[in-house]
Parts: structure tokens; C-alpha cells; sequence
């Protein structure tokens, strides 16, 4: 048993799209154009918020973990490799890890904010979602992917907590803001149909499946990166660099739009080139080069969102692709 293997199994690579998830739904509330914006709450004291990170990993981490050992029947056939099914780690001991992480997730969330039952309630939910997709969802065709973009969409509310309990709030309807955009455009829910179309593709690996279902599946992940277009046009941005940075605000605008623009390039590029193939061929090896890009695509989607919050947000989160790969191709599933 190594650390090479438990990291196999929690899916360390994958912890890039959570940070880059976390840094998109803050992004979501920039209200300044100053560089820090994201940190405010540390700065000002707020250390309990660490809290919040440490649960958005043990929520992820033990999701992957009880995922492997539901399905460790099935992979000593299809994937006998794998750390599980080679007894390379025990089934008793990954039982006793993805207890202690679940629980550590609930009590982290529980420690998150002031108001603790909000940030127990709201790791419960994304807990729960990630338990009912590992053990029942994922094997039900369209019921298993909804799931799953919820499990995305409900994380990305729940880190919220970092700006506050009523951005939780905010975010889900509950309050109303017009400085900020309508639900249609919150990131939660662009990022939870991008999931649903990433997920939807990815069951046409195992199971027969028509191209429309495919194209559905395309569909989806196109809509969200519109949303997230309709999102950066409308950006606040916009309006308070033209009014702050005369006469230097038009091309303030347009260094900060290039760079969007590149990224969406990038994303579409990426995604579109092996899922048209897969379109075209009808090959189901290719549909699983399209489901690999579109998580990488994830990372990008999230810098794409992010921008459309804060011109300089998606900059960090560009600097997760790299090492998102890196990882990747270093420490991955048999």
C-alpha cells in the first residue's frame, strides 16, 4: 500500500477543477477592481473560513473513495489493475479512510462560519448528492449525470461560505441583489449543466447509446460556455474600468476581452475536435478522449466565468491547467 495509490484513488489531478470551481463561484461576487478582492475575508480576520477549503477536499476526495469501492466488484474484471481490485490498498482500510473523510467534511463544514448548521447543512447536501450518485444514481442513464452536475452545482454554492452565509443565500434566491446577475446566469447552475453534459457523454463509454445522445450530451456543455459568454458581456467590469481608468479604460477593456477570448478559443478547441470526431465515427473509444478534454475543460470554463467577475480572476485559475495535466499524466488510474 503507497501514497501513490491512495492519491489513484481520491483522484488528486481532479483537485485542480475543485480549486478552480472555488476561485469561478467567488469570483461571481468581485465588487472592486482591486487585485486582492479574494482574500478579504482573511485579511479581516476571518480565519475560520479555512475551513472551507479543507472540506471542499474531503467532500471530493471521498466522493472519488466511496466511487472506487462501490464499484470494486466490477473493476477486478474491467480494471483489476487498480489499487482496490489488486489489493494494492485493503477494502477494509479505504472503508475506514472514506468514513473519516466524510465526517471530517461535515465537521469542517460545520466549523466554516458562525452559523453552523448553514455550513453543516450545506456539506450534508453535497454529501449526500455525492453518495446517492456512487451508490444508486450513476447507474440509472440522464438520472446518474443530473446528479452529478448537482454535486458540482450545490459545491460551488457551499463555497460560498468564504464571502459569507448570505451569499449562500444570494446565490440560491433566498435574498436579492441587482448588482449581481439573475439566476440563470449564477455560476452554480452554468457549471452544473456543463457537469450534466460532461457526465451524460461519459456514460456512452459502458453502455450502447444512440448520436443524438451524444449531441445532447454536446449541447449541454456548448450552453454553458454560452451562459458563460452572456456572462462576460454583461460584466460589471466593464463599466467601473471606463469610469476609473480614463483615458486608458477602452484598452484596459480589450486586454482583459483578448484574454477571455483566447481561453474560450482554447476551451472550444480542445472539446470540439475529439467530440465531432466521436460524432462523425461513431466510435466509442472516441468518447472518452472527448470526456477527458472536457474535464481539462473544466478548468477553462472556470477561468471564463471567472473573468466575467473580476478581469483578473481568471489568471489563477489558468495556472491550474498546467498542473492539472501534470498530475494527471503522472498519477492516474490504471
Amino acid at each position: 500500500m503507497g501514497m501513490l495509490d491512495w492519491l489513484r484513488l481520491i483522484r488528486v489531478s481532479g483537485l485542480a477543477t475543485i480549486a478552480s470551481n472555488t476561485i469561478a463561484s467567488l469570483a461571481m461576487f468581485a465588487d472592486d477592481l482591486k487585485p486582492y478582492w479574494m482574500l478579504a475575508p482573511i485579511r479581516h480576520g476571518e480565519v475560520r473560513l479555512l475551513w472551507v477549503p479543507l472540506a471542499s477536499f474531503l467532500l471530493f476526495a471521498s466522493g472519488m473513495l466511496w466511487n472506487d469501492i462501490h464499484d470494486v466488484e466490477r473493476d477486478r474484471v474491467l480494471n483489476p489493475r487498480r489499487p482496490l481490485p489488486s489489493g494494492r490498498v485493503s477494502l477494509p482500510a479505504a472503508y475506514v479512510v472514506g468514513v473519516i473523510m466524510s465526517v471530517g467534511a461535515l465537521f469542517a463544514g460545520y466549523m466554516a462560519t458562525e452559523e453552523h448548521r448553514i455550513g453543516f447543512y450545506s456539506v450534508g447536501v453535497v454529501l449526500s448528492l455525492a453518495l446517492l450518485y456512487d451508490f444508486s444514481a450513476k447507474s440509472i442513464p440522464y438520472l446518474g449525470s443530473l446528479v452529478m452536475g448537482s454535486v458540482r452545482a450545490s459545491h460551488a454554492v457551499f463555497v460560498l461560505l468564504l464571502l459569507g452565509p448570505e451569499y449562500v443565500k444570494l446565490v440560491l434566491g433566498i435574498s436579492h441583489d441587482p448588482r449581481h446577475p439573475p439566476f440563470l446566469l449564477s455560476y452554480p447552475l452554468i457549471l452544473g449543466i456543463y457537469i450534466f453534459g460532461v457526465t451524460l457523454v461519459s456514460e456512452l463509454e459502458s453502455r450502447r447509446a444512440r448520436r443524438w445522445e451524444l449531441l445532447l450530451g454536446g449541447g449541454l456543455m456548448a450552453g454553458a460556455v454560452g451562459l458563460a459568454c452572456v456572462r462576460l458581456v454583461r460584466a460589471h467590469w466593464i463599466v467601473d474600468i471606463m469610469n476609473q481608468y480614463q483615458p486608458a479604460g477602452p484598452v484596459l477593456i480589450a486586454a482583459a476581452m483578448t484574454v477571455a477570448l483566447v481561453i474560450l478559443v482554447a476551451l472550444v478547441l480542445m472539446v470540439s475536435r475529439p467530440f465531432l470526431q466521436a460524432m462523425k465515427t461513431g466510435k466509442q473509444a472516441l468518447v472518452g478522449s472527448t470526456v477527458r478534454a472536457a474535464l481539462g475543460g473544466i478548468i477553462l470554463l472556470d477561468a471564463l466565468i471567472a473573468t466575467s467577475g473580476h478581469p483578473l480572476a481568471g489568471l489563477p485559475i489558468l495556472l491550474l491547467f498546467p498542473l492539472f495535466r501534470m498530475v494527471g499524466s503522472f498519477i492516474r488510474m490504471d
